[in-house]
């Protein structure tokens, strides 16, 4: 996994390992990467979505099958 990560932007990076292994909310993680909350969440929602593309994880579009 860390292979995976370690190939993001900087700052998708960040976000991921600020959130899911240091367990900073969003407010915390946009005062540490000087950045609005929204700009967090997008960064994690581009990272994950990469992550999933590269683990073969199919897309959802959010309705259930």
């Amino acid at each position: 996994m860390w292979r995976l990560i370690a190939v993001l932007p900087d700052r998708q990076r960040a976000v991921l390992v600020l959130r899911y292994y240091e367990d900073f909310d969003d407010a915390t993680i946009a005062q540490i990467l000087d950045c609005s909350p929204v700009t967090v969440r997008t960064h994690a929602m581009r990272a994950l979505r990469h992550l999933r593309e590269r683990c073969g994880v199919p897309a959802t579009n959010g309705s259930q099958p």
